[in-house]
């Protein structure tokens, strides 16, 4: 007799709406939730946590109560630097917890998003303590790549795979500085040692470039599946008209590549305006963006700075297309499937999750990372061409309900549990 699938635990470093990899986890919630599963979260104690009965399972912070990231925690010494470190290794807090939620709950299987630094792969072996089924979502390439992005100097970078994880802490590759660094190489390292993630019985890859680089860094293909990310298709309605703008939206930092975004403008023969809107971590790249406009005296751009809500739907919506210019292999950029959702063209590069989102010469078109001629070249193509963002925006609404859309995510995501249920 198939066991029911009745209880699951999710898993994640943030209990709150923050970024892509929240969106995705609230609706998982939500529709199991709706398919009559109890869903129990795991997170981290925060102040902005959405309330649960469940939060005191949840574990100490690292930096305190509303810091989220190590970039915003300031004047640590070095007691807490290693104290830090170890918790990235391995959290003996978060494996007890995790351990008295499965004697007290007795879920039927947990489900793993964000784990990296404040809780840490110590609660697989909870898991497997109590015989309980993995499966993990790889939001990110942080067990393969200390710097998550697979990005050095600002060009792709595997050698985490390739020579050794201690190629993190050798060239700085988080934040420029050794430390975090070295924290990185050194749980990765440990990981691989206790061999760690060889009881997670499925790995959840957004992209086909995740599922790639999970078989190159030697994890085995069968329990690798390639399940696209999601977003409800009734809350976009697509929208086939325009004001006339093109539109980046998302972080503007220097893995996203607006500097040739800008380059482009320079070079292409329309004058079709461009926004920019997002926020920035690093202020001295949206310096060095503005200082280039001025040097090359670009006309049409405009920095829209943060939206949310209504302002960025209607900005989305009033788009002539959609550009992602990113030089990092983005796993699963959630920007992309909302502009499908919203039957909107996307110029993208030809690299990590960017590539399935993209059916090129149908939905949009892809071009190398970095190449600031080809982009000119495709962004001049949409703007003089009313019939063509017609015909790509609906086929981009089309592509996004049979690959993007709740429905695929769910019934994939729920036979992959019931296949883990089974082994």
């Amino acid at each position: 007799m198939e066991k029911e699938l009745k209880k699951i635990v999710i898993v994640n470093n943030r209990f709150f709406p923050n970024s892509g990899p929240e969106r995705c986890m609230f609706n998982t919630i939500k529709m199991f939730e709706k398919d009559g599963v109890t869903v129990i979260p795991f997170s981290v104690k925060r102040s902005r946590n959405v309330k649960t009965p469940y939060e005191k399972y949840f574990v100490t912070p690292l930096y305190g109560d509303d810091i989220v990231y190590f970039n915003d925690a300031n004047n640590m010494g070095m007691l807490k630097k290693l104290k830090i470190l170890g918790t990235c290794v391995y959290s003996f807090e978060a494996k007890s917890k995790m351990s008295a939620l499965i004697r007290d709950e007795s879920p039927d299987l947990v489900y793993m998003q964000g784990i990296v630094n404040d809780i840490s792969p110590s609660i697989i072996d909870s898991c497997k303590k109590y015989n309980i089924p993995v499966v993990m979502r790889l939001s990110d390439y942080n067990i393969i790549c200390g710097n998550y992005y697979f990005l050095r100097d600002n060009n792709i970078c595997k050698d985490c795979i390739t020579k050794n994880v201690f190629e993190c802490a050798k060239n700085k590759c988080v934040k420029n500085s050794f430390m975090p660094s070295f924290a990185r190489s050194l749980a990765m390292f440990v990981h691989n040692i206790l061999h760690v993630y060889d009881y997670v019985n499925a790995f959840v890859c957004p992209s086909s470039f995740m599922r790639d680089s999970m078989i190159e860094a030697g994890f085995p293909a069968e329990k690798l599946y390639h399940i696209n990310s999601f977003v409800i298709k009734d809350d976009y309605e697509p929208c086939y008209k325009n004001k006339g703008y093109m539109l980046y939206f998302g972080r503007v930092s220097p893995e996203k590549g607006i500097e040739y975004l800008l380059e482009a403008k320079v070079s292409m023969s329309s004058d079709v305006p461009l926004i920019i809107a997002g926020k920035t971590n690093d202020e001295s790249y949206l310096d060095s963006l503005k200082q280039y406009i001025a040097d090359n005296s670009v006309k049409g751009v405009t920095f829209a700075g943060f939206k949310v809500g209504d302002e960025l739907v209607d900005l989305i919506k009033n788009a002539r297309f959609i550009l992602s210019p990113s030089i990092c292999p983005d796993n699963s950029p959630m920007s992309g499937i909302e502009s499908m959702a919203f039957g909107k063209p996307m110029i993208g590069t030809d690299i990590g999750g960017i590539t399935d989102q993209i059916v090129e010469g149908k939905t949009g078109f892809l071009v190398p990372p970095k190449d600031s001629d080809i982009l000119a070249e495709k962004i001049d193509i949409l703007a003089k061409d009313d019939k063509l963002i017609e015909t790509m925006g609906k086929n981009a609404r089309v592509n996004f309900e049979d690959n993007f859309s709740f429905r695929q995510h769910y019934d994939s995501l729920r036979k992959l549990f019931y296949k883990s249920l089974k082994k």
